[in-house]
């Protein structure tokens, strides 16, 4: 089971060979970043993912589920899904010509017990956009429920002049070292 509504990161699965099903929960995500704010980013998207998880495997223990979470940072400010055309180019105006962080944190729960959790953080060099290119960039692709307001597996890619880290992380999940830990604990296998 994947504990996410994220497209992207149901697609990562899909396009790996995955087979599972997708129960979101109902973590209350804005109370549990308030209780967990004074902890680094990287260890903020683990707790996240373990808690959309957790929330998912106490009603289904008999299933291995998947959370994950993610965060795109920029110093110290956290710019979460826009949810409105204006906030996006607002967040992107702020993210260009800077460099930001994506951090995403993945886990493994099996009978309501965490077995294996990571965190991973990339980092993005964004052009400089003309407010046109902006706009031009939120009205084709409306990115207002992207970490950051922009789908880096789609056109957002052309956004930035740099990455420093793994593509499958900035679409929100480190997906190799996932597809290794389900490897490892036998969940998964080529044969």
């Amino acid at each position: 089971i994947l504990a996410s509504g994220s497209e992207s990161r149901k697609l990562m699965l899909e396009e790996a060979g995955i087979e599972f099903n997708v129960i979101v929960s109902g973590t209350d995500e804005d109370l549990l970043k308030d209780q967990i704010s004074n902890l680094p980013f990287e260890q903020q998207v683990v707790h996240l993912a373990k808690a959309k998880a957790q929330s998912v495997s106490k009603e289904n223990t008999d299933k291995i589920v998947i959370g994950g979470d993610q965060m795109c940072v920029l110093e110290d400010t956290v710019f979460n899904k826009p949810g409105s055309k204006e906030k996006a180019i607002e967040n992107l105006k702020l993210l260009s010509g800077k460099t930001h962080s994506q951090n995403s944190g993945v886990c493994i729960y099996h009978n309501n017990e965490c077995l294996w959790e990571y965190s991973e953080t990339v980092e993005l060099r964004m052009h400089s956009l003309s407010e046109q290119e902006i706009e031009n960039y939120v009205e084709i692709e409306n990115p207002i429920h992207a970490a950051g307001a922009y789908k880096f597996e789609s056109l957002g890619c052309n956004l930035f002049s740099s990455v420093n880290g793994s593509s499958f992380t900035v679409r929100g999940m480190p997906l190799l070292p996932l597809l290794n830990a389900l490897r490892e604990l036998q969940i998964i296998s080529l044969k």
